[in-house]
């Protein structure tokens, strides 16, 4: 770690191996470090009561347990009601209006960097950090966020909402390591999170398939209804809108007329929220060449100079190919089609391994 004249440092520890070994890493620097647990929403049915993946018992146990080792306080806070209402109602809303979210770019912006980020500064912490897969480093204009050294575990698409004036007073210990390294890591320093398992997905869904919560806090929203081809033909039927994704390829029924082996994958295209359609159409149908995007969000103070260099790149999905662009007012133009672009869903600028801003997909 970078020898920094502040030393104060609330950690942000999940109980995962990742804010485990950044709070070693803190700590073993020097650093006078504090660790917080956030307890985050999770749904009650049925007369159960499932946990966030991202704070369950024995996330907690295991976060409090490896703070305890590396002789730092520890604090949970409770961010139930707050994540809730600015991420899990986000969610809903987004699939009710037709959209694909992301909740994990809202929870960072809203409670990561957005509610906790200012609580800890408020108690008189120079920095707060955080196990993300990515690197803040100072240039001569600024702070500069790029990519984690790991390209498989990169996160920084997920962090194109952070502002300039945070970049300061944030830290990410295991962006310039590979996720394996971080694993031994904490083999080597036996600390509780060392073989704490991965996991990937949307942390408040109790099943790994977002179907179901739908199904349950949508019901009003999902009504079965038409499938229409591009020409606006009826051709099938579908179980509600929430429940398909732009790029989807199933869970539709087409009509007996259409069912032949020898038919191409129909594809979800667009949904007609108000109509209750959804729009399917084949393989060179799906893809779109430009697209709209909206609540931009830029790191870099000059922005508008970075994106004329030649190099500049896009990113429409977590992990998703970088694909050469050009940015015209609120217009994403791309050089080549590109299949999967989904309104709700957020498109990450970069030029190299830097994140530029972004936006959200609009249409």
């Amino acid at each position: 770690m970078e020898k920094l004249k502040k030393q104060k440092v609330a950690v942000a520890m999940s109980g995962g191996v990742d804010s485990g070994v950044a709070a070693a890493l803190l700590v073993k620097a020097g650093f006078k470090c504090t660790g917080f647990h956030l307890h985050l929403w999770s749904e009650s049915f049925k007369d159960k009561q499932f946990e966030n993946k991202c704070c369950s018992t024995e996330s907690l146990r295991t976060a409090r347990k490896t703070a305890h080792q590396l002789g730092i306080l520890f604090y949970p806070l409770d961010f139930s009601k707050l994540f809730k209402r600015k991420v899990v109602d986000y969610f809903l809303k987004a699939y009710k209006d037709g959209l694909t979210p992301n909740p994990c770019i809202v929870c960072n912006q809203t409670i990561k960097f957005g509610e906790l980020f200012n609580y800890v500064r408020k108690l008189g912490f120079d920095y707060l950090a955080t196990g993300h897969y990515a690197q803040i480093k100072k240039g001569q204009k600024g702070f500069h966020l790029l990519a984690g050294k790991d390209k498989t575990k990169d996160q920084s698409y997920f962090l194109y909402r952070l502002k300039q004036s945070q970049l300061p007073d944030v830290l990410f210990p295991v962006g310039g390591y590979l996720k394996n390294d971080v694993r031994q890591l904490a083999k080597k320093w036996d600390l509780p999170v060392a073989h704490r398992p991965e996991s990937q997905e949307i942390c408040f869904l109790p099943e790994n398939d977002y179907r179901p919560f739908l199904k349950r806090n949508l019901k009003s929203a999902i009504k079965p209804g038409q499938v229409v081809d591009l020409k606006g033909r009826v051709i099938g039927q579908h179980q509600g809108l929430p429940l398909y994704t732009l790029g989807q390829r199933h869970g539709f029924i087409l009509s007996s007329k259409l069912q032949t082996p020898l038919l191409p994958p129909y594809y979800v295209m667009g949904k007609e929220v108000k109509k209750n359609l959804l729009v399917i159409g084949f393989g060179q149908e799906t893809e779109r060449k430009e697209f709209g995007i909206k609540d931009l969000n830029w790191l870099v103070p000059d922005y508008q100079k970075e994106l004329s260099k030649p190099g500049l790149k896009v990113r429409i999905r977590h992990q998703g190919a970088f694909l050469a662009c050009r940015l015209k007012g609120d217009r994403v133009i791309l050089k080549e089609k590109e299949r999967g672009v989904a309104p709700g869903q957020s498109a990450v600028f970069y030029l190299k391994d830097e994140v530029l801003g972004g936006g959200f997909i609009s249409n």
